[in-house]
């Protein structure tokens, strides 16, 4: 009865207003007196086998949440610390589970993408009364998931992490992320190595700027912090080929090797600043049937990419890649069969397509409560072997513009109003563009 009283007492102590806004792991991170934190008043938290009258609770309460905000990385898509965490008393094991419910209201106009999503590879180049205008309501990108963090003697922490959203087919529950990490090694799936997570815009838009390198591979991956300034990670990654073969003279085979990328990146302002210098290997295996034969190419990508704080509301951010065989890691191209393509020149042969992406943008925060977000993004396809002259309506540029504002009524409640332009480019140089107009309010637990 004592222990039950116990619980009920340090819960009612853990209580407090509702929510933290899914970005803000950099205010959760920060704390210069351990016995006051701002965060305790968003954060319920609740600490096991703590006694109210002998323990610091607001202490215990502080140290937990900074343990989960440690394992937080701000940027594109990441969850931050959740509304609701679970801690024992000597904080050697934490738990969070968390996410949002996020509503979108979408209305297109002028050759209508017929996505959820604003991809500018599918803008379709002649408009027709069925694709002049639509509006379009989704809550599918809602989140739930769910993290532990324990500590043991040999490993140190141990982190385990699952998230999920509703964007499998007919809006299913769809697994995201699911990895376990310690001593900088992950297992299991999580975002590419081959990312940088803090070089894009927040936007309504679910999948973001077209030259955005942005997926989620299973991977083994290694990351070392190197010092204040200095950090490394590279990674093995499960291969995934996207390709458009002639006919029956040649298809694609099991992948034998994983992709291989890698990362260098200098910080500073606290982290508030940084550039990142990364690449990426790949080989793609198809069968020759026309030389029966197994052929392998190489694919090969080069990045930088950064974030500068130019003040502390204000900064500025963006990208260059340039590769070949790489198209499945940039947004516009991922799954539309430009890793490999037939080659004009040689019967039952494949060949790789230099392209390159680039995105340019920045971020103002007018106070805790507005942001605005404007971005421009590119991508281009580049012609070998004369492989646009058989295929003149292949995609072969396009442009993403973004803008935005939310505003942060709590923490925890979000609404925001966006405005969305692309164009698309054939190597014919037929051209077509298309606008949307989207309104969201999200609800952070």
């Amino acid at each position: 009865m004592k222990t039950f009283y116990t619980l009920l007492a340090t819960a009612a102590l853990g209580l407090g207003s509702l929510g933290a806004w899914a970005d803000d792991a950099s205010t959760a991170a920060s704390s210069e007196n351990p016995q006051r934190h701002r965060h305790d008043k968003r954060n319920t938290v609740w600490i096991i086998g703590a006694d109210p009258q002998t323990d610091d609770v607001w202490m215990l309460k502080g140290r937990a949440i900074d343990i989960y905000a440690q394992t937080v990385k701000p940027g594109f898509q990441q969850s931050g610390v959740p509304n609701f965490i679970i801690s024992d008393r000597a904080n050697k094991a934490v738990f969070g589970i968390g996410g949002f419910v996020s509503f979108r209201t979408t209305y297109d106009w002028s050759n209508v993408i017929q996505n959820k999503d604003f991809v500018t590879y599918d803008i379709p180049m002649i408009q027709t009364p069925s694709n002049k205008q639509r509006f379009r309501m989704d809550a599918s990108t809602s989140r739930l998931f769910f993290k532990t963090i324990v500590h043991t003697k040999a490993l140190g922490n141990i982190e385990t992490y699952v998230e999920t959203d509703f964007r499998g087919g007919d809006n299913v529950l769809r697994l995201r992320e699911a990895y376990v990490s310690f001593k900088g090694l992950t297992f299991g799936q999580r975002t590419t190595t081959f990312v940088d997570l803090d070089a894009a815009p927040t936007t309504i838009d679910f999948q973001g700027p077209n030259a955005y390198t942005y997926q989620r591979n299973l991977m083994v991956r290694y990351h070392l912090q190197i010092s204040s300034n200095w950090e490394f990670a590279v990674a093995a990654e499960m291969p995934g080929v996207s390709a458009t073969t002639p006919g029956e003279a040649a298809y694609i085979v099991p992948q034998r090797v994983p992709d291989f990328p890698v990362y260098f990146q200098y910080n500073w302002a606290q982290g508030r600043s940084h550039l990142r210098a990364s690449g990426i290997i790949r080989t793609m295996n198809y069968y020759d049937n026309v030389n029966l034969s197994t052929i392998t190419k190489v694919g090969w990508g080069a990045m930088l990419s950064g974030r500068i704080a130019l003040s502390r509301s204000a900064n500025v951010f963006g990208q260059v890649v340039y590769g070949e065989g790489i198209e499945n890691y940039i947004q516009d191209l991922n799954g539309n069969g430009y890793d490999l393509v037939s080659n004009p020149l040689r019967s039952g042969r494949l060949q790789t397509l230099p392209a390159m992406g680039w995105l340019a943008g920045f971020q103002v925060n007018f106070s805790p409560s507005w942001q605005m977000n404007a971005a421009y993004s590119q991508v281009s396809v580049w012609n070998r072997n004369n492989y646009f002259a058989q295929a003149p309506d292949t995609y072969r540029l396009s442009q993403y513009i973004v803008g935005n504002l939310f505003y942060h009524i709590t923490p925890a409640f979000s609404v925001g109003a966006e405005y969305l332009y692309g164009t698309r480019k054939n190597a014919d140089h037929a051209k077509a563009h298309a606008n949307r107009a989207q309104m969201m309010v999200q609800f952070n637990f």
